[in-house]
This record gives structure tokens, sequence and C-alpha cells, in this order.
């Protein structure tokens, strides 16, 4: 496969399975479905980006990334699935998700490293 477009189906693809495990979870209307491809397609290609400059310092680097690209895709999340109020960070149905946005990570950052450990 193409180096160029690795990173693209990997984003794909991550905002595929992480999209599929919010649906499952109960975040189902076509706005945020759209913003959650949307969202995880540019926090993969930032990250994956990112990353490519760390050199020594990347287990590190992707652990801390990987934290603040869950607070990101939580708060744009939060924010569509709330109509666009203001996020209320401190509720129930924020922290719901926030867990669910997290398992989705943990999902794909797993089957990532799989994969990444499978074409080594």
């Amino acid at each position: 496969m193409n180096v160029v477009v690795i990173p693209f189906f990997a984003a794909i693809l991550t905002a595929l399975i992480e999209t599929l495990i919010l649906a499952l979870a109960g975040y189902r209307t076509r706005v945020f479905i759209a913003a959650c491809v949307l969202i995880n397609i540019a926090t993969n290609l930032t990250l994956n980006v990112g990353l490519s400059f760390t050199g020594r310092s990347y287990f590190t680097a992707l652990v801390l990334a990987e934290i603040v690209v869950v607070l990101i895709e939580w708060a744009v999340l939060s924010v569509v699935a709330d109509h666009g109020h203001p996020v209320r960070l401190i509720s129930r149905p924020s922290m719901r998700l926030l867990l669910f946005v997290f398992i989705a990570n943990l999902v794909t950052y797993i089957l990532g490293l799989f994969l990444f450990l499978a074409f080594l």
C-alpha cells in the first residue's frame, strides 16, 4: 500500500469503528454521526502527522496525544450531542459520552497496535 494512502486509510477505518461504537452506545442522530466521522478523521490525521516528528519519544508522545484526542473528541461531540448548547461537562450524560469516547479510542488504539505489529 502506498505510504501516502496508509494515513488516510487508517483515519477512515478509525472513524468508522469509533462511530460504530458510539452509535451502538445510542448516539445515532445524523448530525452526531457526521460530526463523529469528521472529528475522528481530523484528529487521527493530525495525530499521525504530529507523531511522525517525535523520534525517540514516540511512545510518550503517543500516550499524551491520545489523551488530548479523547478530550478534543469529547468536547466537540458533547456540543453536538447537546444540540449546540454550552457544554455541560460535569453531568451524567457528558461523563457517559466521555466513557464511550475513551472506549472507542482504546479499541481503535489496540486494533492499530495489532495491525502495526502484524505488518512490521
